[in-house]
């Protein structure tokens, strides 16, 4: 198999349009349409369905694509290590992201990033998941770190991470609640002082499918907040039973601030990376992705 000719074809699956893939290969758009054609008839699948509209990947050929994508970041990555010692990584890392990814999971490796780069200069936002993918998609940063996706087509994401819940009250507001059994005290909990919710969450399909696994219900939302530091502070202050990812509150857990109400089978939320298609990261971004992938693999 050519590597040309998944090179064509990877150019048109980006956007499905033939008249741009040639121009950024600049090569005719005959020619173009040639290799794709000989790429299909030589492995016998049918990679696009082509329509006046234009063109979309068939099933198989959004596994070709994403294959593709780890075929030619390999490739690239090859060329950075024959190329290294001529590229200086310098220059903006322009990442978004939430406040307890930020805060607890890639602080510390942001740190030592910049100590071994100091030509590097971060630059991060700080915001929801729709605020994260719309300044991603608007070019204003190369990429987003976030638990929870937004659906859009424009979007690549990469798993890098998974993290365990845990489900959390202030000690004092669970006795002052206790019930005859764990189920009784929630429920008073739940009267009392309510669930902390994400704004806009319980709107949400994902969020109240796993509230409804919680609770058995929809809980009675004492409060919404944007924020999970901002939950964690309100939960600590007694303000409200929180779901929060188990690296925020393990301390809290262990030293006693916070009560963990027991969860059968606790959900595990996956971090995921965000990433513009067609989009090349810089170097700072690429050289960092390494690094978060290297920490969790």
């Amino acid at each position: 198999m050519e590597l040309n000719y998944l090179r064509v074809f990877f150019e048109v699956a980006k956007d499905g349009r033939f008249t741009d893939a040639a121009k950024r290969l600049n090569i005719s758009q005959s020619a173009l349409s040639r290799s794709v054609a000989l790429l299909e008839e030589n492995t016998g699948v049918k990679l696009f369905n082509r329509s006046k509209q234009g063109v979309q990947l068939t099933p198989t050929g959004q596994e070709v694509f994403r294959q593709c994508e780890q075929l030619f970041q390999t490739v690239r990555k090859i060329n950075e290590i024959c190329n290294g010692e001529q590229e200086v990584c310098e220059g903006p890392l322009r990442l978004a992201t939430t406040d307890h990814i930020m805060n607890y999971l890639i602080l510390q490796q942001l740190q030592s990033f910049r100590k071994d780069f100091p030509l590097v200069v971060p630059v991060i936002s700080i915001g929801t998941p729709d605020e994260i993918i719309n300044s991603v998609l608007a070019d204003e940063y190369e990429f987003g770190l976030l638990f929870a996706k937004v659906l859009t087509p424009q979007i690549n994401y990469e798993a890098l991470h998974e993290e365990p819940m845990a489900l959390v009250v202030q000690p004092e507001v669970w006795q002052e609640c206790k019930g005859v059994n764990q189920a009784a005290t929630i429920k008073k909990v739940l009267s009392k002082v309510g669930y902390i919710s994400s704004v806009g969450a319980i709107g949400q399909k994902r969020a109240s499918r796993v509230l409804l696994e919680l609770f058995g219900e929809m809980p009675r939302v004492g409060i919404e907040v944007s924020g999970q530091e901002e939950q964690k502070r309100i939960c600590l202050s007694g303000g409200g039973i929180a779901y929060l990812s188990r690296f925020m509150v393990d301390k809290e857990i262990k030293s006693g601030q916070l009560h963990e109400i027991n969860v059968e089978e606790p959900h595990v939320f996956k971090l995921w990376l965000a990433t513009k298609k067609g989009k090349t990261l810089s170097m700072p971004a690429r050289r960092f992705l390494d690094r978060l992938r290297a920490q969790w693999n």
